[in-house]
């Protein structure tokens, strides 16, 4: 591995944020959803339902967070929400089904929602993409497809932010990791199947912005996305220059910190590293999978995850840790969950 250079001690910050666990492979009809504090503490867990399987269709994501509550998919049809102090119960509905499946995202202030169906009853298959209130009023379909993929994965600035998909909803045709035949990562470099993504208008449809030309990577966050290999791209579509160094040298996926000077991703040994804009790196005493991506809290901490339980044990990495010899370390607490870092709470994707 190449030499590391440590990175400046992160200021230090309460934790206010809460990271989103969700574990697909429970091996029966229910996926676990967790939340999870700075402390590593599971504030809150759910069981729901996952969609009716269609044969080869694509993976869409579960779940949604606005400033106050994460939403999640229990079934074809019902929006739950649960909230850090364990408030849960029903926000609306959906008009997936057996053959139709639904993926959405709630607005920061909990106001609307947009909501993606995919119809694999005919061919090919029917896209169709409405936004209406939460509570089911002023419903209006923006915009439908039968050759463009898209759906909904957050809001920012009062637009939409849809995952674009680049090919046909099937698994078989996804940008994942596979071994062999057998498709081990659903999603891809994202938790939200996404080569790049399209900010729209909520009403029209029409595209402001492209977020990156292909291979986005990790969680979404303020400052824009990490780029598999390639460094990062802001809101507005521009790359972002990264010293070439190790983080190109790696086949591994990253996230981009808040700030946007941080990208947190595993070596191909192993290794966890935190790589600066500015070239410097930093090696996190964390071991994980090139394939995993993690999660920023906030600058200081991160949060681990994997999708599959065998693979390893989630955990929340202060990298601002100082020990009682007064040496800036990074200290992981074990956190009683599984699954992959797929939001966090509250959403903050607004500059």
């Amino acid at each position: 591995m190449p030499g590391v250079t440590p990175l400046p001690s992160p200021t230090p910050s309460a934790v206010t944020s809460f990271a989103v666990l969700v574990d697909l492979f429970t091996g029966t009809s229910l996926y676990d959803v967790a939340l999870v504090a700075g402390n590593g503490t599971v504030v809150a867990r759910e069981h729901p339902a996952k969609r009716t399987p269609i044969e080869d269709a694509a993976a869409l994501p579960y779940v949604s967070a606005s400033k106050s509550r994460l939403y999640y998919l229990d079934g074809d049809r019902d929006v739950r929400f649960v909230k850090p102090d364990g408030t849960s119960g029903l926000a609306t509905s959906v008009t997936g089904g057996p053959k139709v499946h639904a993926a959405f995202a709630v607005s920061p202030d909990d106001a609307r929602i947009a909501v993606t169906l995919l119809d694999y009853s005919v061919d090919p298959v029917q896209l169709t993409l409405y936004v209406e209130d939460l509570g089911g009023a002023h419903h209006a379909v923006i915009f439908t497809s039968t050759t463009k993929y898209v759906w909904p994965v957050a809001w920012r600035a009062g637009q939409i932010v849809v995952a674009n998909y680049g090919a046909p909803p099937f698994s078989s045709q996804a940008i994942g990791y596979t071994n062999g035949s057998r498709l081990l990562y659903p999603y891809g470099p994202n938790p939200y199947g996404a080569i790049s993504y399209h900010v729209i208008d909520p009403v029209t449809a029409v595209r402001a912005a492209i977020v990156g030309g292909g291979g986005v990577s990790g969680l979404l966050s303020r400052a824009g996305s990490a780029m598999v290999q390639l460094g990062s791209v802001d809101w507005t579509g521009a790359y972002v220059s990264w010293p070439m160094g190790v983080y190109q040298m790696t086949t591994a996926v990253g996230s981009l910190s808040p700030n946007g000077r941080g990208i947190a991703a595993y070596y191909s040994d192993g290794h966890l590293m935190i790589i600066d804009v500015a070239g410097f790196v930093r090696d996190l005493r964390e071991r994980g999978d090139e394939r995993e991506w993690v999660g920023w809290l906030d600058g200081r901490h991160i949060v681990t995850g994997f999708y599959q339980r065998a693979d390893g044990n989630p955990s929340v990495i202060d990298i601002g840790y100082v020990s009682e010899s007064n040496v800036n370390l990074d200290k992981a607490t074990p956190v009683d969950a599984h699954g992959i870092v797929a939001a966090i709470l509250p959403a903050n994707l607004d500059s």
